[in-house]
C-alpha cells in the first residue's frame, strides 16, 4: 500500500511556480505612455478652452448673451470677427493663466455681479498688424470704408476717436456721432449713404445711421428695459 501511495505520488508533475510580472523592466515603456497621454490630453484642452464652447460649458449662467452674440448672432461685430480670431475668444480676450482658474473660481463659487464691466479695447488693439488700418482715424492710416462720404464718421475732425466709441462687439454698435449730428436731415449734414437708415434720434430728431445701428438715444432707451 505504501509503495502504491510513493508511485502515485512520484508520478504527479511539481506545479510550475507563476512567473512575476517585471514591472522593472516594463516601467519605462510605461512611463512614456503615460507622457503621450497626458500631453494630448493637455494640448487637446489647452486648445479647447480658447474656443468659445468651453466658455459656454464652463461658465453656461454667465456667458450665454456672449457665447450667442459671437457664435450665432449675424449682426454682431463679435460673430462676424469669428474668422479674423480663428474662432477662439482669447483671440482678442486675451488672458493669463492665473486669470483663467480665478475666473473659474468665481463661476463656481458664484463671487461675481452681473452685468459685468465691459473689457474696452484701445485703437492700438484694433489697430495692431493683421487687422484694421484705420483711415482717417490713426495718424498714416490708409483704408476707410467712408472716406468718401459728404458726412465722414471717420473723420479726425474732432480728434482721434476711439473705436469702441461706436462699434460694439457683444451689442448692438452704437452711431454717437447722432448724439449731435443729423445726417441727411439737411444741406450741411450730407445726404444719406448707401446702406444707411434714417431714425428716431430722440427730442424729435431723426438723422440716418448705418443699417442695423442703433442712435445713443434708442440704446439708451433699449438698455433702461
Amino acid at each position: 500500500m505504501a509503495d502504491e501511495i510513493k508511485e502515485s505520488t512520484e508520478g504527479t508533475p511539481e506545479a510550475t511556480p507563476k512567473k512575476k510580472f517585471d514591472w522593472k523592466g516594463k516601467r519605462l515603456p510605461i512611463i512614456i505612455a503615460a507622457v503621450v497621454v497626458v500631453t494630448v490630453i493637455g494640448v487637446a484642452g489647452w486648445a479647447w478652452h480658447a474656443t468659445p464652447e468651453c466658455c459656454d460649458v464652463i461658465c453656461h449662467s454667465t456667458m450665454g448673451k456672449y457665447y450667442q452674440t459671437y457664435t450665432q448672432d449675424t449682426t454682431t461685430l463679435a460673430y462676424k470677427h469669428r474668422a479674423a480670431t480663428n474662432n477662439q475668444c482669447l483671440g482678442c480676450h486675451e488672458a493669463t493663466l492665473p486669470q483663467m482658474v480665478h475666473e473659474v473660481q468665481m463661476q463656481l463659487s458664484g463671487d461675481y455681479t452681473q452685468p459685468f464691466d465691459k473689457v474696452t479695447f484701445s485703437n492700438d488693439f484694433c489697430l495692431q498688424s493683421g487687422c484694421h488700418l484705420g483711415g482717417g482715424v490713426m495718424p498714416g492710416a490708409t483704408e476707410s470704408s467712408t472716406k468718401d462720404f459728404s458726412f465722414d464718421p471717420h473723420s479726425d475732425y474732432h480728434g482721434v476717436q476711439q473705436c469702441n466709441s461706436c462699434h460694439l462687439m457683444h451689442d448692438q454698435s452704437v452711431f454717437t456721432c447722432a448724439s449731435c449730428h443729423q445726417v441727411g436731415a439737411w444741406e450741411g449734414e450730407g445726404g444719406v449713404p448707401e446702406g444707411w437708415v434714417v431714425q428716431d434720434l430722440g427730442n424729435g430728431k431723426t438723422g440716418a445711421v448705418p443699417e442695423g445701428w442703433a442712435t445713443p438715444f434708442t440704446f439708451e432707451a433699449s438698455s433702461s428695459k
